[in-house]
């Protein structure tokens, strides 16, 4: 009996002794699981670098001829249009100077954020050719081309001479003939081109814009120029002017009365494209916001009835076309550098 209860006491001793170590057990791996420091989240190595906002504000738009041009105009039609699609104000800053190298070496210099822009033309390829300017075009950067004309013309007086044949058979004769340019300039190239053709001389005086030309012009201090057809159309419409004939290779469908040089047996075809460009490098972040602006307004059908009035067309390149193109046309300018120069 003794033994019995001696067996039963240490069966309840063992019970005891297991239970507390089992707590102990427990309470030691609870310790230690709240020691163990918690894993730290791996951060990821590829984040987002987030672009700065464009635009942050107004844009300057700077044509670098006097207002009153071909050149203002598109400008300011694409100006219109572009704070539409931005939601910023971008306006027309004209900077006179040079054939138009004093505005573009003002883009050239300015801070390369977006915030000033370049609208001009082939000009500025020919001014690098003839030594006008030490810059060359396709040092900008290019955003796109939005405005090719086919509308060029050599324009004279239609109360000095009756007909583009009269004119021609005059200045063959030997008449002196006064043409207005600007040095380095399609302005320049255009009658030098045609006096080629002709076989005479001209004699050249400079003026710095369209506008000057005009006023010349009507008031016969000059007896030819070259414009689009869109600026002087109603000099035309009223009998001041007369058009020798389209600097293109047919006629344009907007005023088909008008023949090309060519079909006069004028063997001349300069078809002139407007493009829009910023201070050299340029973040490609402001390009894109910049190219896909244009893009849109040239789609814009508004857009394109106002630059319809002149007779051009919006024709949109993107920014590697645009600068591809520039570059073809520096190079086929090239071939003009003896007589510019």
């Amino acid at each position: 009996m003794k033994r019995v209860k001696e067996k039963q006491h240490m069966k309840k001793v063992i019970w005891m002794l297991m239970v507390m170590l089992t707590v102990c057990l427990i309470a030691s791996c609870g310790k230690s699981s709240s020691n163990t420091p918690k894993a730290t989240p791996v951060a990821n190595e590829t984040k987002t670098i987030q672009q700065p906002k464009y635009p942050n504000g107004d844009i300057t738009m700077l044509v670098p001829v006097k207002a009153g041009g071909d050149t203002d105009s598109y400008a300011r039609i694409l100006c219109k249009y572009m704070t539409q699609e931005l939601g910023v104000n971008v306006t027309v800053e004209n900077v006179d100077g040079a054939s138009g190298t004093v505005g573009a070496r003002q883009v050239y210099d300015a801070k390369p954020d977006g915030n000033t822009l370049l609208f001009f033309h082939d000009a500025a390829i020919l001014s690098k050719i003839s030594g006008v300017t030490d810059l060359q075009l396709s040092n900008y950067t290019i955003v796109c081309v939005p405005v090719l004309d086919t509308t060029s013309t050599l324009v004279v007086s239609a109360k000095k001479f009756s007909s583009p044949k009269d004119f021609f058979a005059r200045a063959k004769g030997g008449e002196k003939i006064i043409a207005s340019v600007a040095a380095g300039s399609l302005a320049a190239l255009a009658p030098l081109e045609l006096q080629k053709a002709l076989g005479c001389t001209f004699k050249y005086v400079d003026s710095t814009s369209a506008a000057d030309r005009i006023a010349d012009l009507l008031a016969g201090r000059i007896d030819i120029f070259y414009t689009q057809y869109g600026t002087i159309k109603q000099y035309i419409q009223k009998g001041d002017f007369l058009s020798l004939g389209v600097m293109a290779d047919e006629r344009n469908k907007n005023f088909p009365e008008v023949p090309t040089l060519k079909e006069q047996g004028v063997d001349i075809s300069m078809p002139k494209f407007f493009y829009v460009a910023c201070p050299p490098k340029t973040p490609e972040y402001v390009v894109t916001a910049l190219s896909s602006a244009i893009k849109k307004c040239c789609e814009n059908p508004k857009m394109q009835e106002d630059l319809a009035k002149f007779f051009v067309s919006a024709k949109f390149m993107t920014p590697a076309e645009s600068l591809d193109f520039v570059k073809n046309k520096e190079k086929n300018y090239e071939s003009f550098a003896d007589l510019l120069k």
